[in-house]
């Protein structure tokens, strides 16, 4: 998620918002992760990439971040799902 937020504050402009994204999401990130969501950040990078790799393919090196924003959307959107579906133990 900090290398997300680098990315978005290079469309800004400028060192500093590319550094203060870049701390915000790796801050945003960090609990994420503390809070055991491991499979929901893998699911998001999987789909950065074959987002990117597709857009690369399809429309050139131009679409490559939108293709990456748009895989990342549906990889979260994916884990989300599977989240929900996956059977929880019933207290007795």
């Amino acid at each position: 998620m900090g290398i997300t937020g680098a990315v978005i504050g290079s469309i800004m402009g400028g060192i500093a918002p590319i550094l203060g994204m870049g701390i915000l999401g790796a801050v945003i990130g960090n609990v994420i992760w503390a809070l055991g969501e491991h499979r929901f950040f893998v699911l998001i990078v999987v789909g950065i990439f074959l987002g990117a790799v597709l857009a690369i393919y399809l429309g050139g090196m131009e679409s490559a971040l939108l293709g990456a924003g748009t895989g990342g959307a549906i990889g979260g959107f994916v884990s989300v799902n599977l989240n929900m579906l996956r059977p929880r133990a019933r207290d007795q």
